[in-house]
């Protein structure tokens, strides 16, 4: 391989006081660099080294000395690494020095492996770099980009013969040629990840570190698809149906960091003959790339399988975060059409996701995890047959749902504005309701830019999608407790008209008005940006029914808007004193359910701990969950409203 991405480059000095300010400050993101940039090189030269020596004679001068230069370069990566941490962070200084010399002595070639993974295994634990993507990429993803930034040179079949070949400069060395299995069969989707990470220097291989981390996985991964046809991967795929494949060869961590002869030699163990091989090779670089985001269930089935392994393994943390990802990440995708067309099928695979991770968190026998695996299996295998089913009421089904997904999700929002709203009016302070309008607007438009960004730029993980929930619902739950709170202290008639007098007299304060226009805010944007995330899964699992889709939202807002205007016109109608402890007493009890899906959704982005309990049953509807914090959260609330009821029943009746 040509790779010459470790070429010594320039040393910058700073001249000016300012410049060591912001090198110092940048030094842990150096530092980070640097180490990803040692572990590629040590990636390649462990696997490269024995295409240039064998029995201590040099196979190829010019692969001998691409080694050489690569384990001097190796030295000087590290000293820049050990300058940006101000010490030898991961321990390998004595690994990278002796890794030169057995070059420079023509060492075996399994010797420098061995070093060179050693040395790599320990930077990959010290500074926390994952080689390998957060999920399986899909194949039309890696085609889209390839075409858009490759394919000129390396060809549209990455044969190496793109348009762009000929006015190449450097001319030398020709692109890759990604067909060839001489050629692509030593690599592994990390090292394409690396060069197209930093490029080659000295070559026409430019870095396209501009793209995301996600894309360039994307691309490294399809470009092991080419040399394989459709036939291929669907040939494979049967003979997978047929064995049963180690589940660890299947994992998005074996496929982004194995070779393909590697990968080769483990399948002709499963296999009659090499066409066999050859065909379940195709499986792992194609098929698997098929069907991967296109289909949640074999995302979740996937990643569920990666836990397992784990958890088989004694790796008791890494599997509980696998089994989180697959219900994040994969089922939670398809969860809202497959409960439209089969509730009980749905909820019931929602609940053995639950039993399965806190399984895993107690650290239940591996027999009894691996049981409630194949359960879980055989429903997703179901759910699958579920939502292939063309049963003629797809159309209705994504109506229903669409109406429901923004009525249910708005209703929420519009209980509490209206209540703010109301309270308001009330309180004869109309003219701050502006700054509640002003709130929810903000809100919405935010809502669109995030349906523009997940569209465009931005891709959430489930852990993103669960942090971001979780923060909003925690903080929601404090303010909405908060005016619940306020609105009860002043429940009394005459109270209250003594509080309308003051602030008649003084006017509503700045920080008043601006505390309910975020309170208006984040009690919106919490349910849009759940709208967001049902109405994209929608949008994606119902290609021939999106009419329908635009239809149910249509209806879902007039529902919700009639809805809103019938809570603000029967609040206005009740007596001042059950207005404000109806009022009140509502936002209390979103309050409760904010705090305990709040701390349930940090629980799956793993920002809490979980400690499972045996009861009691889940209440989703309550933000009920059986664990330990998630009802401490819930408890902490309902203490507070106790504790501040008994306040404001011994202030009564002192008054009295």
């Amino acid at each position: 391989m040509d790779t010459r991405i470790f070429t010594k480059r320039p040393k910058v000095v700073g001249q000016y006081l300012i410049l060591v300010v912001m090198l110092f400050a940048a030094a842990p993101a150096l530092a980070q660099d640097q180490a990803k940039k040692l572990v590629a090189l040590l990636d390649y030269l462990g696997s490269d080294y024995k295409n240039a020596v064998k029995d201590g004679k040099v196979l190829s001068q010019d692969e001998y000395g691409e080694m050489q230069e690569f384990a001097k370069r190796g030295i000087e990566l590290f000293t820049q690494l050990k300058a940006a941490d101000q010490g030898d962070k991961a321990g390998v200084e004595a690994a990278v020095k002796s890794l030169a010399q057995h070059v420079a002595d023509k060492a075996e070639p399994k010797i420098v492996a061995e070093v060179a993974k050693a040395t790599k295994d320990k930077l990959l634990a010290a500074y926390n770099i994952i080689p390998y993507p957060r999920r399986l990429p899909a194949l039309a993803s890696g085609k889209k980009l390839y075409d858009d930034n490759c394919a000129q040179c390396h060809g549209a079949s990455g044969k190496g013969d793109g348009p762009g070949r000929d006015s190449m400069n450097p001319k030398t060395p020709l692109p890759a040629n990604f067909t060839d299995p001489e050629r692509i069969g030593g690599l592994s989707p990390f090292k394409v990840f690396n060069t197209a990470s930093f490029g080659i220097e000295g070559t026409a291989m430019a870095s396209f570190a501009a793209l995301s981390e996600e894309q360039r996985w994307q691309v490294a991964f399809y470009v092991f698809a080419l040399r394989f046809s459709d036939d291929a991967a669907k040939a494979g795929a049967q003979l997978v149906k047929a064995k049963s494949l180690p589940s660890d060869l299947q994992s998005v961590a074996t496929l982004a960091t194995t070779a393909d002869e590697v990968l080769l030699d483990r399948l002709k163990e499963q296999s009659k003959d090499e066409s066999q091989a050859l065909a379940l090779l195709a499986h792992l670089r194609r098929g698997m790339l098929e069907v991967a985001l296109a289909d949640p269930l074999a995302i979740a089935k996937g990643l569920l399988g990666d836990a397992i392994a784990l958890y088989a393994k004694g790796e008791k943390d890494p599997a509980y975060q696998k089994a989180v990802e697959a219900y994040l990440d994969g089922y939670e995708l398809a969860e809202p059409t497959l409960k439209a067309k089969d509730a009980d099928l749905g909820n019931g695979l929602e609940a053995q996701f639950t039993q399965l991770r806190n399984a895993i968190k107690q650290g239940a026998p591996v027999e009894e995890v691996q049981k409630l695996h194949l359960e879980i299996e055989v429903r997703l295998d179901r759910a699958t047959q579920a939502l292939a089913r063309n049963d003629g009421y797809s159309g209705y089904y994504a109506f229903a749902n669409s109406a429901l997904i923004i009525f249910r999700e708005g209703l929420e929002a519009a209980l509490i504005l209206a209540s703010i709203i109301g309270m308001l009016r009330v309180m004869g302070a109309p003219e701050a309701i502006r700054y509640i309008h002003l709130g929810w607007i903000l809100a919405l438009v935010c809502g669109g830019l995030t349906w523009v960004a997940t569209q465009t730029v931005l891709t959430l993980s489930g852990r993103h999608r669960e942090t971001m929930e979780g923060f909003i619902s925690v903080f929601a739950a404090v303010s909405l407790f908060y005016v619940g709170y306020w609105l009860h202290t002043r429940s009394e008639v005459k109270r209250w008209h003594e509080f309308i007098q003051q602030k008649v007299q003084s006017g509503i304060s700045t920080r008043r008005i601006f505390g309910l226009t975020g309170i208006s805010f984040f009690a919106v944007y919490r349910e849009a940006f759940e709208v967001v995330l049902f109405y994209q899964a929608l949008w994606m699992q119902n290609e021939g029914s999106r009419g329908s889709i635009l239809w149910g939202l249509a209806v879902g807002l007039g529902l919700l808007a009639a809805a809103t205007f019938a809570i603000l016109k029967l609040g206005l109608k009740l007596p001042l004193k059950y207005f404000l402890s109806a009022t009140g007493t509502l936002l209390y009890v979103v309050a409760f359910i904010f705090a305990g899906n709040g701390v349930k959704e940090l629980q799956a982005a793993q920002w809490i701990s979980t400690t499972p309990l045996a009861g009691p049953t889940a209440i989703p509807f309550l933000g009920i969950y059986p664990t330990v914090e998630t009802l401490a959260a819930q408890g902490l609330m309902l203490g507070a409203f106790v504790a501040t009821s008994f306040w404001l029943a011994t202030q009564r009746k002192k008054a009295a």
